[in-house]
């Protein structure tokens, strides 16, 4: 059992008495490696913009109306922070098809250059979507990493025929992130 200085209730104890039992930790015993895997929701839609034709609809989500081909918008990784690891996503979302649609989604890398660049993740593509129905299709895309200087967002290209729509609800991504001391 410890020593010391009994106190009353009610009596103040002395920031230096105090500061006598903080205990200092050695950044050895912090676990820098340590992560966890969580899967996290993106659906910052940067639509409508002129030119792309997908527009917001009532449900949260963004949408292609009839008769379109290869209409682009991007999705943004609002929420990661340097050193989080995208392992995979699925991009989901709803399809109506009289005619004949396609749905392209592909994670890329717009880096800092003069002009600024775009590079596709290697693996970053999911499986394209030509059927009506919901969908939740996956890309096992290479491990990437939000590093400085590289901004990730998903590009999104749809094409419809007449009767058609596609509706994006967002990307659902599997993200390792560092929960340890920083190393």
């Amino acid at each position: 059992m410890g020593t010391g200085i009994a106190y009353a209730d009610g009596d103040v104890l002395p920031a230096s008495k105090i500061n006598d039992k903080l205990e200092t930790v050695d950044g050895s015993d912090i676990n820098a490696g340590a992560s966890r895997a969580q899967t996290m929701l993106f659906n910052s839609f940067n639509c409508p913009a002129p030119g792309t034709d997908w527009t917001p609809d009532e449900n949260g989500g963004c949408t292609l109306g009839a008769s379109k081909s290869a209409k682009k918008f991007t999705i943004s990784t609002t929420g990661l922070k340097i050193g989080d690891i995208i392992t995979s996503y699925k991009c989901v979302g709803d399809a109506t098809e009289a005619a004949g649609i396609t749905l392209d989604c592909k994670l890329i890398t717009t880096n800092k250059a003069d002009p600024i660049t775009t590079t596709d993740i290697t693996n970053g593509a999911i499986t394209q979507v030509d059927a009506d129905g919901n969908f939740d299709s996956e890309a096992n895309c290479d491990d990437t990493t939000v590093v400085t200087d590289k901004q990730l967002s998903w590009l999104i290209t749809g094409t419809t025929g007449a009767g058609d729509s596609i509706t994006i609800m967002g990307i659902e991504a599997a993200v390792t992130r560092l929960v340890g001391a920083p190393a």
